[in-house]
């Protein structure tokens, strides 16, 4: 499999684990739109680091 469809889907994933994880982590048990905003974010940019980290070039 090509490097970059390997670091995409690692990406995804990397995604995927720190959106699902962000709410326990932070410990809000309360609804809040800009709490949902803060979790989406963090998972961006934990991703995009993650993308930007693993290049080889």
């Amino acid at each position: 499999m090509n490097n970059t469809a390997v670091r995409a889907i690692i990406t995804v994933a990397v995604f995927l684990l720190l959106y699902c994880l962000s709410g326990p982590v932070i410990g809000w048990t309360q609804y809040d739109m800009y709490l949902k905003g803060i979790e989406f974010l963090a998972a961006v940019i934990g991703a995009g680091c993650y993308w930007i980290g693993r290049n080889k070039k």
